[in-house]
């Protein structure tokens, strides 16, 4: 269950402080950062005091040649961090079709960060042929780095259970109340994940994006005989339940959110670990890999 590739780290964005203080000659007018934008891409003909020597097609020319250059430098980069990425693993022949789209799609991402994430795309596809859909490589062309940064956020927090090895957010549990519950029927426990830098507006965008169903999920309840299987990160736990009744909580990604946790490899955030430990102790006795037990009882 556990994938030994090497996480795919996608940087933080600066601040804008930040931004400014690595740009001495940061333009503040909006005129002023117009003109900057036309004139690295050739499109500044008409802002110029003098009148154009070159006629408009000459200068669509000089325009489409310089963008050509500048994709088939992405895609340069693209394959050297996928050729730095590979260790002699056993390798396949990528459908014909699935190669022509992917370069298509990659030669326009220059963010240095969203170009590691395709030389993995392309290197599990060598290593896995049909490993990542045509819908998976559309859904990651049309995503910001910043919604990237949101899904390896939410990747790392990500885990599945019982047989079914589609990843899953684990925040809580459903349990029935006991004879000293006061009069509820039901008892829950949380984990906010608010706290892990994903609050709820950006489950909005994993929703919005497609990677993860908008709708919170309740599993059945957890089998008293039989204990459950849980997989975070590369570690392998399991559950035995306490007393009958209880159920977990959680959201579901979506195929194509699945495809792409893939990509990011194993990167579990501890903390959160941590949390999920003391959490499901309450209603379990857990034991890890190593055999050892975790038993929190309350």
């Amino acid at each position: 269950m556990s994938e030994k590739q090497k996480p795919v780290v996608l940087d933080h964005e600066p601040t804008s402080e930040s931004q400014h203080e690595k740009k001495p000659n940061y333009i503040k007018d909006s005129a002023s950062r117009i003109l900057s934008i036309a004139q690295s891409h050739g499109l500044d003909a008409l802002l110029q005091k003098e009148t154009p020597q070159k006629t408009a097609l000459e200068r669509a020319l000089v325009r489409e040649r310089r963008q050509k250059e500048l994709q088939q430098k992405n895609l340069e980069h693209i394959l050297k961090l996928a050729h730095m990425s590979c260790k002699n693993e056993t390798a396949g022949d990528p459908d014909h079709d699935w190669l022509q789209r992917f370069f298509t799609m990659a030669q326009e991402v220059h963010n240095a960060s969203m170009q590691r994430l395709w030389a993995q795309v392309l290197k599990r596809e060598v290593t896995n042929p049909g490993s990542t859909s045509m819908k998976a490589l559309k859904t990651l062309k049309d995503m910001s780095p910043k919604e990237a940064q949101v899904l390896q956020r939410a990747a790392s927090l990500a885990c599945s259970f019982g047989g079914d090895t589609s990843r899953k957010l684990l925040i809580g549990f459903r349990a029935q109340g006991g004879i000293f519950s006061f009069g509820k029927r039901n008892i829950t426990g949380n984990i906010n994940v608010g706290s892990f830098q994903l609050p709820y507006s950006s489950l909005l965008v994993l929703f919005e994006l497609g990677l993860m169903h908008g709708t919170e999920l309740e599993s059945g309840v957890i089998d008293l005989d039989s204990p459950l299987p849980l997989f975070y990160q590369g570690k392998e736990l399991s559950l035995q339940a306490h007393t009958s009744g209880v159920r977990l909580l959680y959201y579901r990604f979506s195929p194509t959110g699945n495809e792409l946790c893939k990509l990011l490899g194993n990167k579990p955030n501890m903390q959160y670990y941590d949390q999920l430990i003391a959490l499901l102790g309450q209603k379990f006795t857990l034991h890890t890999d190593s055999q050892s037990s975790i038993d929190h009882t309350v």
